[in-house]
């Protein structure tokens, strides 16, 4: 077998649920493309795993490890754009450990924004 990575709009997606040498469709993403993807390949007779709108939450206590978690909090709420099916999206933070936002917020802010390909870029 042979697992492909496809990133495309609408006519990808039907092209991938049509065509008949496609047996099996894994997908993570919106409700809507989900629900699609899931209807119209099923109807072809493939076997179809849809992943759909997925929200992770992290609990921070105030017992972790400061720097660590607020790094790994930066890497999982942005790391790929936010854009990967584990991105965080939702951080409860306990207790005082709501005083380390601040820093947390600096460390987002300092985000580099570019074309992926340029270097330095964090997202992009």
């Amino acid at each position: 077998g042979v697992v492909n990575v496809i990133h495309g709009q609408k006519d990808a997606v039907n092209f991938i649920c049509d065509y008949p040498a496609i047996r099996a469709i894994s997908f993570v993403g919106s409700d809507q493309a989900g629900k699609h993807i899931y209807e119209r390949g099923s109807k072809n007779g493939k076997r179809v795993q849809s992943n759909m709108g997925a929200k992770n939450h992290g609990v921070i206590m105030p017992d972790a490890n400061k720097d660590s978690t607020i790094n790994q909090l930066v890497g999982a709420a942005f790391g790929a754009a936010g854009q990967r099916c584990m991105a965080l999206s939702t951080a409860v933070f306990v207790g005082s450990a709501k005083e380390w936002l601040p820093e947390l917020m600096e460390k987002a802010k300092a985000l580099k924004i570019n074309a992926g390909h340029v270097p330095g870029t964090d997202i992009g």
